[in-house]
């Protein structure tokens, strides 16, 4: 029985759309187009549907959930669907975008309903490839503050419930500019990234980034920057096997307009056998309601072929409403073909209403 975990390659990022769309660009230039541009090459579930002549691919996911917590009636929602294109551009650049809908379709007992369907651009980039080792982005793009967040999409993900150190404390999305890429630091790889955000002037859409996103009721509070500057670094040891990360960001958020400095962890380690990850993060600012602090440890072990089993446990505190919450979780995960993944998690909370107990379930593509 072998183990295939979830990892974060090197260049994170680029990594992140290159596993949705899984590219491995063919460089094309607009000039050399043929009659047969439209030709794509052979189709495979999450793999996207690529067009060599036109260097382009289009790629996506979509997810079905199903949820039964504590307080509430049975629902089921199409949560998410979401359209990936990635256009070559000559041999160093490349445009990015996703382009996604959320809770288009609720179903509540025998009730269904038009939900509250928003439409959102994720991201939209254009990359600049300027040595093997630096590429330059602008745009607006997934904010790299530990792991989760740039491998955040529902088939790429373990679990159906997004842990509250990844989204409770920070803006998902920065829109600005960044460098990233990966260097060799005494014989093992360093990724790094760098950015700036100025959503204030730049802001790309209607972001709702909420801090609580699972399931936790309307009365989240939006993460939304309005500027910031940070980064991240992921060193990798042990033939790849242990990949360390820590995070550093100041920010101001659109409300509570507040200065905030964020500093974060996080961690993975992967043996045939097991994946065991963590991420904390703890935020100070000048008001005393901006102060977050948090965490969690996660573990995953192949139980039969493409069945795994994964256990989590978190602790937050958060600032607004003012509680500590200490949140368990076990979750299954099948995969039975490549694109699919199945997913089944009882969760329970403690700690006030942020993160109800209950069942949570979904079925999502990679296509």
């Amino acid at each position: 029985m072998s183990w295939h975990p979830r990892r974060l390659p090197s260049l994170g990022v680029v990594a992140f759309a290159a596993a949705l769309c899984a590219a491995s660009p063919t460089w094309a230039d607009d000039a050399t187009a043929t009659p047969g541009t439209w030709q794509p090459a052979p189709y495979t579930l999450g793999q996207g549907l690529y067009f060599p002549g036109l260097g382009l691919r289009v790629g996506g996911y979509a997810d079905v959930h199903l949820f039964d917590l504590d307080g509430s009636r049975t629902t089921s929602s199409l949560r998410d669907v979401s359209l990936f294109l990635t256009k070559d551009l000559g041999t160093r650049w490349q445009l990015f975008t996703e382009v996604a809908t959320s809770r288009t379709v609720n179903v509540t007992g025998a009730e269904k309903e038009g939900g509250e369907a928003k439409v959102d651009v994720e991201r939209l980039y254009a990359d600049f490839h300027a040595t093997p080792a630096v590429t330059l982005r602008l745009g607006k793009f997934l904010t790299p503050i530990g792991e989760w967040n740039l491998v955040h999409a529902d088939p790429l993900t373990w679990t159906v419930s997004r842990p509250l150190s990844t989204s409770a404390a920070f803006a998902r999305h920065a829109t600005g500019a960044m460098a990233f890429g990966t260097t060799s630091v005494r014989g093992n790889d360093l990724d790094y990234w760098v950015f700036a955000d100025d959503s204030k002037t730049l802001g790309i859409g209607e972001d709702a980034d909420d801090a609580f996103t699972d399931y936790t009721g309307d009365r989240s509070p939006r993460n939304n920057f309005r500027h910031a500057l940070g980064g991240r670094v992921l060193y990798h040891l042990a033939g790849d096997s242990l990949a360390v990360g820590a995070s550093y960001v100041s920010y101001q958020l659109d409300a509570p307009r507040h200065d905030y400095q964020l500093t974060g962890i996080d961690f993975t380690w992967t043996t045939r056998y097991l994946e065991l990850t963590g991420e904390a993060i703890y935020r100070t600012g000048a008001s005393p309601l901006s102060s977050e602090r948090g965490g969690f440890v996660e573990a995953g072990v192949p139980i039969a072929p493409r069945l795994y089993l994964i256990g989590r446990v978190e602790r937050y505190h958060t600032s607004s409403p003012e509680t500590t919450t200490v949140v368990r979780t076990e979750a299954l995960n099948y995969r039975p073909i490549p694109g699919l993944v199945l997913k089944l998690e009882h969760r329970n909370g403690h700690g006030g209403d942020i993160v109800p107990g209950g069942w949570l379930a979904s079925v999502s593509v990679l296509f």
